[in-house]
């Protein structure tokens, strides 16, 4: 089925000229881009179909010329040729040499004439500054992507892995939380869902990843951090990115998860729906798109969630509201507008020991709650503000300015368990199932700017298609808070608990025994500059150099340590692609990082931890059916914290060092429009190569699987009788991983099926998904004090129904 669709700017177009002389400057890329930017340019409405030009790609476009000439430039070559409908609006023709199969005739969809559509990464063109919706909704294939380079660059021309997860997928597969969604890329763990929002705990390629929200860093990820409610997509971009990606503590040693948010769109529309499931669970929510005046739009989301869980007590109430406004005068400048109010409470969950659920001679019941059955809630708050002006000074020049500001907090209570591993807890105290219990506050408060700019330019110097970028950014943060513990009046905890038979007649008080009340003011600035050029259509190189800067201001009130520090560091990142074919590509890449170490005591001045990778592989898109990539690649994590034996206090210093290394391939196969099919492999070999932090050289890092893999099968029915229902079908697996580094205790591997069947029109969807499918028990890493392990759900089902109108 063909389904076309209308591009165009401007809410009153002027009368379209066709013998006018324009200035384009249209960068080689896909055929449907290269449309979408040239009705931009032009001002004028085109109709042409997305499956019709889907995998051809065009030369570039520049210089003075008519409509008339740009578009035979355009469509030299690709089968098409176009016919004015009237002064404003042209229509694709396709040759009966390049016609398509034959399918059943479709009339096109005429969109409202203020909505450029295409697949583009951000939902906004930068440089046009106007609106846009994704032109091939229901692939999952994305074709560009910005937060690679913060330019929309094409995904094949980007010398890094890449992954982005679109709106398509997250409905066809009915996900419920952003850590459900991220099994969708290779090589990344991620987060538990019953653990506290007080930390971000995704992995990517073995290491700590960080959360960002358009672009923008959101230390520890505090709030309502699961909600799908927002989400237009999502990209993974793996390694190390400091030239980018610098604010907070620095730049994050396995990579950044990008939420990009839903925007405004030029028709009104709202959403509302309801979810419930399994475990009593229920999230309401809406979609409000309202455009005020032709020039001014707004929309806001926004979902609340009450769940209780498999565990016994755990009951979650979490919700966000984001309004979202956009002034725009659909030619140069666009001005956006955001914010999010982000709330969180439950119990907090610390999850299980070792002992008891993968070793030991007793097995403690999986729904087991440890702690009172009265503890306080656990909560965690965020509200931040953050806006986007882009300007198109002319057919070179653009400007692009940045800014976020955040306050966050979260107090996190806890009765914790106490063994022979300290607050690890996977031993017990007292064998065979006797721990000790220790009432533990953590509450931190956090206020973070940031403010970045940049300058785009667009050129040619002969055989070569230039972008530059030079940027500065400047990031903020302020974080104080404390950590207190009570063990009772002699020290011995303020109680014990036999795991075998467990009662915690104990009940939590607030702790007044300060262990450290840190204060950590983290500044990150710098500059950098990035150009990306294209050789004779075949050379895609990306070099870029940031001169960064991060001083750590560290004070602990409980002991009086106090330290200060400023780090001036280069950063490069380096790479290219290499088209072997116009489907085949072949890349490789260098890029370092530096992030600051918080809330550790050094002996000596705080240091930054450092990282490196090099990555290379393979690219490939076959007429936009099968799509993918594979990589390899090695990243060295030095200057780690690590206890200093020399020091009588046992401070730490900055001088271990980790190292991983793998394989990963990513694909996607769409041959016709009512099958899709994602695929993705992990091999992940993350050790330690050092014995400095306490474990032998060779140890592997906690909660990494050496093995990992998903695959998702979608088919959408496109005969008349079932038009709107769609079925899918999918599995992930893994190997065990490691609980600590230590590597006392491992989780074996598992496999968990889910399936999702839908009904929708286009006023109304009906919903249900089933996730663990065949009920498999099994346990995974949870992270809680380095150590412990959480428990399969079981199988849950969740319906959802939705009106739109």
């Amino acid at each position: 089925m063909i389904v076309a669709f209308v591009l165009g700017v401007g809410v009153s177009p002027a009368v379209f000229a066709a013998q006018q002389a324009i200035e384009y400057n249209i960068p080689a890329q896909s055929l449907n881009n290269a449309l979408i930017k040239f009705a931009a340019e032009a001002n004028l409405a085109l109709i042409f179909s997305a499956d019709m030009v889907r995998g051809i790609q065009v030369e570039a476009l520049n210089g003075l010329m008519t409509a008339e000439q740009a578009l035979n430039s355009l469509l030299k070559n690709t089968g098409f040729s176009y016919r004015f409908v009237d002064a404003n609006t042209v229509t694709l023709t396709q040759s009966e040499a390049a016609a398509l199969p034959s399918f059943e005739p479709v009339p096109p969809t005429i969109m409202d004439s203020v909505t450029v559509l295409g697949d583009t990464a951000s939902g906004y063109d930068a440089v046009i500054g106007s609106l846009i919706q994704d032109q091939d909704p229901k692939s999952y294939r994305a074709s560009d992507a910005i937060t690679a380079t913060r330019t929309d660059t094409p995904v094949k021309q980007i010398p890094q892995s890449i992954q982005t997860i679109k709106r398509s997928l997250i409905d066809d597969q009915q996900n419920i939380t952003v850590s459900e969604a991220l099994y969708n890329v290779s090589g990344v763990v991620p987060r538990q869902i019953l653990y506290a929002p007080v930390i971000e705990g995704t992995l990517v390629r073995g290491f700590r990843a960080e959360q960002l929200l358009d672009g923008f860093n959101q230390y520890y990820n505090p709030g309502d951090r699961e909600s799908m409610v927002n989400l237009e997509r999502i990209e993974v971009l793996k390694g190390s990115n400091a030239v980018l990606y610098g604010g907070g503590s620095g730049s994050p040693v396995g990579g950044v998860v990008n939420l990009i948010s839903k925007l405004p769109k030029a028709e009104a529309a709202t959403e509302m729906g309801f979810k419930m499931g399994s475990y009593e669970f229920y999230q309401p929510y809406f979609d409000w798109n309202q455009p005020l005046t032709d020039d001014l739009l707004f929309r806001m989301t926004g979902e609340y969630t009450d769940s209780a869980s498999y565990v016994n007590v755990i009951q979650t109430q979490r919700f966000n509201i984001n309004p979202t406004l956009v002034f725009t005068n659909h030619h140069t400048t666009t001005l956006i507008l955001q914010g999010k109010v982000s709330r969180w409470e439950q119990p907090d969950y610390q999850g299980l020991p070792a002992t008891g659920t993968l070793a030991g001679d007793f097995r403690i019941h999986p729904a087991t709650f440890v702690g009172p059955t009265d503890i306080p809630d656990s909560y965690s708050n965020s509200d931040s503000v953050w806006g986007a002006l882009d300007h198109k000074i002319n057919a070179v020049w653009s400007l692009s300015f940045k800014a976020r500001y955040a306050y966050s907090e979260f107090d996190e209570k806890v009765q914790s368990l106490f063994g022979r591993d300290g607050f690890v807890a996977d031993s017990p105290l007292m064998p065979p199932s006797t721990w000790a219990l220790a009432n533990v506050e953590l509450f931190q408060r956090q206020k973070q700017f940031s403010v970045l700019g940049n300058t785009l330019a667009t050129f040619e110097i002969g055989p070569s298609e230039n972008t530059l970028l030079f940027g500065a950014d400047y990031s903020e943060l302020d974080d104080q808070g404390f950590i207190n513990a009570g063990f009772g009046r002699y020290g011995l905890g303020v109680g014990t608990v036999d795991l075998q038979a467990p009662e915690f007649p104990v009940a939590f008080n607030t702790p007044g025994t300060s262990i450290n009340s840190p204060s950590v003011k983290n500044t990150t600035y710098g500059g950098y500059v990035q150009l990306q050029s294209s050789f004779y259509k075949r050379f895609h190189q990306l070099f870029s150099l940031r001169l960064g800067s991060l001083e750590i201001d560290f004070q602990d009130k409980t002991s009086g340590g106090a330290a200060k520090t400023q780090t001036l560091k280069p950063l490069p990142r380096v790479g290219g692609v290499f088209d072997v074919t116009d489907a085949v590509s072949v890349f490789a890449s260098y890029s370092e990082g530096m992030r600051g170490q918080s809330f550790v005591n050094f002996s000596g001045p705080p240091q930054p931890e450092l990282s490196r990778q090099i990555e290379a592989g393979l690219k490939f898109d076959f007429s936009g059916e099968l799509s993918g990539q594979m990589a390899v690649y090695q990243i060295d994590r030095s200057n780690v914290a690590v206890t200093d034996i020399q020091d009588p206090g046992l401070r730490s210093i900055a001088a271990g060092q980790q190292r991983s290394r793998g394989f990963e391939t990513d694909l996607i196969w769409q041959p016709y429009e009512e099958i899709g099919v994602l695929a993705n492999y992990a091999h992940t070999q993350a050790e330690f190569t050092d014995d400095l932090a306490g474990v032998s050289a060779g140890n592997q890092l906690a909660m990494v699987p050496e093995n990992s893999g998903r695959l998702w099968a979608n088919y959408r029915f496109q005969q008349s009788a079932l038009k709107g229902l769609n079925v899918g079908f999918g599995v992930y697996l893994r190997t065990g991983a490691y609980l600590s580094n230590d590597n006392a205790f491992k989780t074996g591997g598992y496999h968990s099926f889910d399936a999702a069947i839908a009904y929708e029109t286009q006023q109304f969807k009906l919903a249900t998904t089933v996730k663990n499918l065949t009920g498999e028990d099994y346990f995974q890493p949870y992270g809680y004090f380095t150590g412990r392990v959480v428990p399969a759900s079981g199988a849950s089902v969740f319906v959802s129904v939705a009106v739109k109108f």
